[in-house]
């Protein structure tokens, strides 16, 4: 399969890493007479050779200790490419490994001598061969245990070469505003599948993505000429050279989610992904496993492969009448336009009902099935190439205030959340929709019929319809622009309603009469408790209060293996831990 892609691959050009070196040697201030492209190419290889410095064996075995496999690109193990082989390992150009970083333990010597050498080029070295100007680092991660140890590793190695690095934590929430607003050096970060497809690890980095954390063609980047991209062998007529991201990146990414040819697809998001990785901003930890703790006394509790955990058809020791979890700390928000954490998404898929579900067959397999709508329907190919659907909605259906739920709540959230006006970090999920972002395609033809018009044929458009950004919501409800914050004023159309929110404490869900399949709804009560505090969760599961954890101290992992086998779950999980670096902050010596 590499072969192929190289082959594919053989007259695109995209940024060499290999250009950024030569025999320069090391100054006080080497980019004094370097221009502003050149700055950008060392300081790609320079994160590179940092990259370098990571023993991913030792984190995911000594500090992950759940499963986690050693991660050599961005996009994640679980996806897989054109041929239906693991498009993770058709990543990169070398047939020696698989991805872009040999990760095995016998390359972590020669990996480690390469940094060096790499390294030394640009910064002053001691006489025990330590980098003497490296600037000093602040590595940001949001409070927990195993992000701190995994900092603290990460810390070391670079102290290894003489490179300082600070540990700061903050609060989610925080955290969260701090990385997107790019007010970082390095930070720690992570991302699970939305839906299994690789664009979904791909389109967050355009220039107007609200995920792009990494601040690609924003600031200082934004008018770097020093990407090339030629996709004539392809069949395109795109061939840019020393071009910006802009002109690059961010043409690649709606050309993927246009392109009706499975194998020239799949050929350009290796491109895509070649393009994250020469930039070295991303740097690939390891693939996750999903670890939480679930109580023997339930019963009916499932979770899907991007993290969800679903609560509304269990029971404990028999009875529903409620259970007590935690899955994190405080949200910033639970709109499901604007929600952008797993946790957040935890709350949504309780509290609202899309066209489609997450569910389970009769076997225990997890499917995606009809939800508000009476069922899944083909979608119908149109003259222009472009695909509709048309959705009935199922007879009855209500908000949780007890008003009747039409098509139109549909038409009018999907435009919401699609809106240039609202931000949202998700409305590029609308871009598969024709007349995104402000004329999206979707028209409610009475209460109960709903159309939507895709630009061409999309693989997983159910699991789109699933995905939170995709829920309805009132209009009446969101003129009210704090609505999501206070259990008085939210209205859902879910299994449950909010009925109670103690900020930083607890949010309480109850059982919702007014949803179409209440009857199926064993679980009357759930109260979600606040917390990122791993110690805590585990004292309050082993004592019986908290029913389900999700997240457990690093250092207790091993004990907890042995002390509670069965209730000790490491599950299968589409997503990558990652390091991320603010593509516009400085790397290079001053003087």
């Amino acid at each position: 399969m590499k072969k192929l892609i190289a082959l594919l691959l053989a007259a695109v050009m995209v940024l060499g890493l290999a250009a950024c070196g030569g025999n320069t040697p090391a100054t006080e201030d080497p980019s004094a007479e370097m221009t502003a492209e050149e700055i950008a190419l060392a300081e790609a290889e320079i994160r590179y050779a940092i990259s370098l410095l990571f023993d991913r064996n030792y984190i995911v075995e000594e500090i992950g200790q759940a499963g986690q496999v050693p991660a050599s690109s961005f996009v994640p193990m679980g996806m897989t490419d054109a041929d239906g082989s693991e498009f993770y390992k058709n990543a990169g150009s070398s047939d020696a490994f698989d991805g872009y970083y040999d990760v095995s333990k016998e390359a972590f010597e020669d990996n480690y001598a390469k940094a060096y050498e790499i390294l030394s080029k640009y910064y002053e070295v001691d006489a025990n061969g330590m980098l003497t100007n490296f600037p000093t680092l602040t590595y940001l991660y949001n409070t927990s245990d195993s992000h701190k140890a995994i900092g603290e590793y990460l810390q070391s190695a670079l102290a290894s070469m003489g490179i300082t690095m600070n540990l700061e934590n903050q609060e989610w929430n925080t955290f969260l505003n701090t990385r997107k607003n790019g007010d970082y050096s390095v930070a720690r970060n992570g991302w699970l599948a939305d839906y299994n497809d690789p664009i979904c690890f791909l389109d967050m980095w355009t220039t107007g993505s609200g995920n792009n954390d990494v601040q690609f063609g924003k600031e200082n980047h934004a008018s770097l000429a020093i990407y090339d991209l030629d996709l004539t062998a392809l069949g395109y007529d795109v061939k840019v050279e020393n071009g910006t991201w802009a002109e690059t990146y961010d043409v690649i990414i709606p050309l993927i989610k246009t392109c009706t040819n499975n194998d020239t697809r799949y050929a350009l998001m290796h491109i895509a992904e070649d393009m994250l990785m020469s930039t070295g901003a991303i740097v690939p930890l390891y693939f996750y496993t999903d670890i939480y703790m679930v109580d023997d006394s339930v019963e009916g509790f499932f979770a899907n492969p991007l993290g969800y955990k679903y609560f509304s058809k269990t029971t404990v020791n028999g009875s529903g009448e409620g259970i007590n979890v935690c899955v994190g700390s405080e949200p910033d928000t639970i709109d499901p336009a604007l929600n952008s954490a797993v946790d957040g998404a935890v709350l949504t898929s309780h509290l609202f009902a899309g066209l489609a579900k997450w569910d389970q067959d009769a076997n225990g397999n997890l499917i995606i099935s009809a939800d508000c709508a009476t069922e899944l329907p083909e979608g119908v190919a149109n003259d222009d190439g472009t695909i509709t659907y048309t959705y009935t909605l199922k007879d009855g259906l209500k908000w949780s205030d007890g008003a009747d739920l039409t098509a139109k709540d549909f038409e009018f959230a999907w435009k919401r959340a699609a809106s240039e006006a609202l931000g949202a970090d998700y409305g590029y999920m609308f871009e598969v929709v024709k007349g995104y972002p402000n004329d999206l395609a979707v028209e409610a033809i009475d209460d109960k019929t709903l159309t939507v018009t895709l630009n061409n044929a999309v693989a997983y458009w159910n699991e789109l319809l699933a995905f939170p950004t995709y829920f309805p919501v009132r209009e009446d409800v969101v003129a009210n622009e704090g609505w999501a914050t206070d259990a008085s004023t939210y209205v859902s159309n879910g299994a449950y309603t909010m009925t109670g929110w103690e900020h930083n404490s607890t949010i309480t869900l109850t059982k919702n009469e007014n949803y179409h399949g209440a009857a199926d709804v064993t679980m009357n009560e759930i109260k979600f408790y606040l917390s990122d505090d791993a110690n805590n969760m585990l004292t309050n599961f082993k004592n019986g209060t908290w029913q389900l954890i999700d997240d457990v101290p690093t250092n207790e992992i091993a004990a907890l293996k042995v002390e509670f086998p069965e209730e000790f779950v490491v599950a299968g999980q589409i997503g990558t831990y990652y390091v991320c670096w603010n593509i516009n902050e400085p790397l290079l010596p001053q003087e």
